[in-house]
């Protein structure tokens, strides 16, 4: 299974019904039928040995990445002491002046809302989310790979999370990220044991139990990212092997690469990046895998650790949903600095109505990411899945 794992993608996927979304939610088969397909297809993701990549160590800084980490942010998770590679995201918190407690600011009247979803959008029922939905996956040569359905459906929308209110001007929301789930087992753990359904989970294509832990995280309720490596300045193309997205090969094989990560596990709403301020930087090389998850009817999260690169352009370019982080929250991995973070981005969602904000899997951090959770109601604040706040061309017209 490695070796299949590991062999370059020798088709494209057939053409069919992409951007056009169709009236109807016909499922075409009965419920029995489709959880049993369902369950057989997570049934393989499960049998599938877990697979490592091998990432590039740490480039030497340059411009446009003041840390010199290429744009790491919310990435793979450390199991041992080592202190998280800092990244090229502002730290904002400290900024402000922030204390180790978390200040209530009133909104300003400056407040964005999502807006619902169409009919023919709606997410999967509560006891189907941890099922991949069978019209929406397709083989591939190293897995199953998302797809849109026969009938236009997204999975972005079918594995989304409804945020908790919708078009009710004058609520702030934060969408939290947390990312290197499958990295830590232990983490992993913790942050579906505690961390409220609102928060989104980033799965790392190079963890492991992926299919275990995406069907644990979706009975719990929650909304599912997946990261895609990509090249950071420095890296000279990845190592051999490492799957990772690069500058420096063919648009072909960055879609296998891409094809690769994808079929790791099921049930996401889209991609977000891990490094790569290389590579997005480069619009010739990043666009044609946009293009591709735009056709598969995914969203785009840029982590916001690269601060001159392509990403919003191209997304424009390629009619792909997309969302930009605002900042990461545990460069910093104390108690007060990942306060001073929070403090920082609950005033930007009060300042602008919407504020993105990543983060690794550290137990600290998600420790921190419960308890602000647990008072965000009194901070003035709304957390919200991404899927709900992106700006979003097929949805929004």
């Amino acid at each position: 299974m490695a070796d299949d794992l590991n062999r370059p993608l020798g088709v494209r996927p057939e053409p069919g019904p992409r951007r056009k979304r169709r009236g109807g939610n016909v499922l075409g088969i009965a419920a029995i039928a489709l959880a049993a397909i369902a369950i057989g297809l997570t049934a393989y993701l499960a049998a599938r040995e877990p697979q490592t990549l091998t990432l590039a160590g740490n480039p030497a800084a340059t411009a446009g990445d003041p840390a010199g980490q290429g744009g790491t942010a919310a990435g793979p998770v450390n199991q041992g002491n080592e202190e998280p590679a800092m990244t090229g995201a502002e730290d904002r918190g400290n900024e402000e002046g922030a204390t180790d407690g978390l200040t209530v600011l009133q909104p300003d009247g400056n407040i964005a809302v999502p807006r619902p979803r169409p009919p023919d959008a709606e997410p999967q029922e509560a006891g189907l989310a941890h099922l991949p939905d069978p019209d929406l996956a397709e083989q591939g040569a190293t897995g199953v790979v998302p797809k849109r359905g026969p009938d236009g459906r997204r999975p972005m929308d079918v594995y989304a999370r409804e945020p908790d209110t919708t078009g009710n001007f004058g609520v702030a929301r934060v969408v939290l990220i947390v990312g290197g789930i499958g990295i830590s087992q232990t983490s992993s753990h913790q942050a579906i044991r505690d961390l409220p359904p609102t928060v989104n989970l980033a799965f790392a294509a190079s963890g492991n139990s992926l299919a275990r832990w995406m069907q644990e995280a979706r009975r719990k309720g929650h909304e599912l990212l997946l990261q895609v490596p990509m090249e950071p300045f420095g890296a000279g193309g990845g190592a051999p092997g490492s799957h990772m997205l690069s500058s420096e090969v063919s648009a072909e094989e960055n879609i296998a690469n891409l094809h690769w990560a994808m079929s790791r596990v099921t049930n996401y709403v889209g991609i977000m990046n891990y490094q790569g301020a290389r590579f997005l930087a480069d619009a010739i090389a990043a666009k044609p895998v946009f293009d591709e998850i735009a056709e598969r009817g995914l969203l785009f999260v840029d982590d916001g650790s690269s601060g001159a690169n392509q990403s919003e352009a191209m997304a424009k370019a390629s009619i792909l949903p997309y969302g930009r982080a605002f900042l990461v929250l545990d460069q910093r991995r104390t108690r007060q600095d990942i306060a001073h973070q929070l403090e920082a981005l609950v005033k930007e969602a009060k300042r602008t109505g919407i504020a993105i904000g990543v983060s690794n899997g550290f137990p600290e951090t998600i420790e921190m990411l419960a308890e602000f959770a647990r008072k965000a109601g009194e901070l003035g604040v709304e957390i919200t899945p991404v899927s709900a706040i992106v700006n979003d061309p097929e949805r929004d017209g």
